[in-house]
């Protein structure tokens, strides 16, 4: 699914005291991680030298948000809903946000993923910046490929997933196009090895777990990334196993 554009982020205008819906205070949300009254549940590092930290808070109820961490900071910061609807996402580079317009007609659903092994999803997002405002329009398709992996101690499914944003005129601003993981017991996907493209330029990275941390284990919440940052490190990954 379409769960981040954190290398090739819109611009947008610079976050307010009231970003997402409320959920955290200006100074907070600055630095992505949970404001009071949320609470942490997963720490995941990837290969490509990021660190993920998930939380919930009590005060909104099928909320879900992601704070993401490189070697020189914040990153991005996500909200989903218990769906894994893209609800909200600001990204720290370029000050940019975009933000969910209307989920019809074809809103992302986690449970008909799960329970089909097939997902498609139809809907429209707003981005601000430099006192302008554009719509965007993202399509995509995620397949279950029946298959499941274990990295760290922890099992996740494997999908597939295609999708392409475009803006009011009908520009591809991004699209992706790989395969991506699911964490079943919380409802989460988490990127893989994937390609991408943002109108001009096409790449790939791969951006798999490699190391997952929970509460109270060494090294949860913490921000600083571990795996990937160098050439050294780049080259190494912990074991992977397919089932």
């Amino acid at each position: 699914m379409v769960k981040d554009m954190m290398r090739t982020p819109l611009k947008a205008t610079c976050l307010a005291a009231a970003l997402l819906s409320g959920a955290a205070s200006l100074a907070e949300a600055q630095n992505a991680m949970p404001p009071k009254g949320c609470e942490a549940f997963l720490t995941m590092h990837t290969r490509n030298c990021a660190v993920s930290i998930f939380w919930r808070c009590g005060a909104q109820p099928g909320l879900l948000f992601e704070g993401s961490h490189d070697d020189d900071g914040p990153v991005s910061l996500h909200t989903y809903d218990d769906e894994f609807q893209w609800i909200d996402a600001y990204y720290y580079w370029t000050d940019s946000r975009e933000k969910l317009l209307n989920p019809g007609p074809d809103p992302i659903s986690m449970t008909e993923l799960l329970e089909t092994g097939v997902d498609t999803y139809n809907f429209s997002m707003i981005s601000e910046g430099d006192g302008d405002t554009g719509k965007l329009f993202t399509t995509g398709r995620d397949e279950a490929l029946g298959e499941t992996v274990v990295i760290d101690g922890v099992e996740l499914d494997l999908f597939s997933t295609n999708s392409v944003t475009k803006d009011a005129d009908g520009n591809t601003v991004f699209a992706a196009e790989g395969v991506q993981y699911v964490l079943k017991s919380e409802r989460l996907f988490m990127l893989g090895k994937e390609s991408y493209f943002d109108g001009q330029e096409r790449w790939k990275e791969d951006n798999t777990p490699v190391e997952f941390m929970f509460p109270g284990e060494k090294g949860f919440g913490k921000t600083e990334p571990r795996h990937g940052c160098n050439a050294l490190q780049a080259g190494l990954s912990l074991p992977m196993q397919r089932q």
